[in-house]
């Protein structure tokens, strides 16, 4: 009992470490498959040791389970194994009972904890752990055999039909799709002395082979890329004619009229999970004209995220990458940092009431 819980104990450390070491915002093939739920059937054979030959004691044992994982790494079930079990004794042969074991367990998908960010969940790996209980019943067969014995033995165990069960296990799952999966499932059963009804003063253990279909269901929509947006300049409207020399009148010279300053107010727009500012050339070399034509003005750059996706932190981190991308663009093309006042709103603020808009950068000189 004390290794079965240092060993639970192991793989939680290991997947609270993975889960800190390895949180990322990247896309993983494993956003389209958590969280969802589960159903499994299996079927395959059971074996209970005790002092008869183990080979004998072999018989078929069918499992259903239930449950769900909550993220890639971490799952729970439901689970109810059940049929036959045999016992012996050399003297007169075996004896059979029906059983049911009810577990909760744990389930832990040890690739996805080594490997948050593998490329297919085609093939999975679980280590399972789980509590629960047995119960026996139908015991005319062993008071049968028992009452051929040539000496007295000890009767049912304080005739009690129900007793404690400890699981340790593996899985292995090839899935054909999201929804459809087979697997191979090996369990250690640590159970109670009386479980057999063979006394010997130490517990029990079964050794379970199960094959079978996982289906599950309420996966999450897969995610689709959207497309690079494609920068289209505005067309350059044709040179009206010259008009004919008009005859030459000298006049007056005019007075000095300081021209009026062109204001500056451009906006980058990102795809989603972009913060470089790709084919925004034509508009980072007009901030950059801008600023040469008037080098006593400063100018603003915010950040800003689209609320309809991503999350919170998620959408705060992109527009802090978008302001700063924006910013060292322009200070490779020679525009001074003090000049540049740099800020992001996350998805706090909306500029725009298009939601794919506010994946931007706005540009506006002082």
């Amino acid at each position: 009992m004390k290794k079965l819980m240092k060993f639970a104990a192991a793989l939680a450390m290991t997947l609270c470490i993975s889960n800190s070491a390895f949180a990322q915002d990247a896309e993983k093939e494993s956003d389209n498959w958590y969280p969802h739920n589960f159903i499994s059937l299996q079927g395959g054979a059971q074996v209970t040791f005790t002092h008869y030959k183990a080979t004998k004691l072999i018989t078929p044992a069918f499992a259903v389970s239930a449950g769900r994982f909550f993220a890639p790494q971490l799952g729970a079930r439901l689970h109810f194994q059940g049929y036959e079990i045999k016992g012996g004794y050399r003297e007169v042969g075996t004896y059979k009972e029906k059983y049911i074991t009810g577990d909760a367990d744990l389930l832990f998908n040890m690739l996805n904890i080594f490997n948050p960010n593998r490329a297919s969940q085609k093939f999975n790996w679980n280590m399972i752990v789980g509590f629960g209980v047995n119960y026996t019943w139908d015991y005319d067969d062993y008071e049968a055999v028992r009452a051929q014995l040539p000496y007295n033995e000890y009767g049912l165990y304080s005739k009690r039909n129900t007793t404690f069960n400890g699981r340790v296990g593996t899985q292995f799952e090839y899935n054909f799709s999201r929804n459809v999966g087979v697997n191979l499932e090996i369990d250690g059963n640590y159970k109670n002395d009386r479980f057999n009804q063979r006394i010997n003063n130490r517990c029990d253990w079964q050794l379970t082979v199960l094959a079978g279909l996982t289906f599950r269901f309420g996966l999450p929509k897969k995610k689709v890329a959207e497309p690079e947006p494609v920068y289209v300049p505005e067309p350059t409207p044709e040179p009206e004619p010259e008009p004919a020399p008009a005859p030459v009148v000298k006049e007056e010279p005019a007075p000095v009229v300081q021209a009026k300053e062109e204001p500056l107010n451009e906006t980058i727009f990102f795809t989603i999970r972009q913060s470089d500012p790709v084919g925004a050339s034509m508009i980072l070399d007009k901030v950059v004209e801008w600023c040469n034509k008037y080098p006593g003005k400063t100018i603003t750059i915010d950040g800003y995220a689209d609320k309809g996706t991503g999350n919170a932190r998620v959408n705060k981190k992109y527009a802090k990458l978008r302001a700063e991308r924006v910013a060292k663009a322009l200070q490779d093309r020679g525009i001074d940092a003090s000049r540049m006042t740099i800020s992001s709103h996350g998805d706090t603020v909306q500029p725009y009431a298009e939601n794919d808009q506010n994946r931007c950068t706005i540009i506006v000189g002082k």
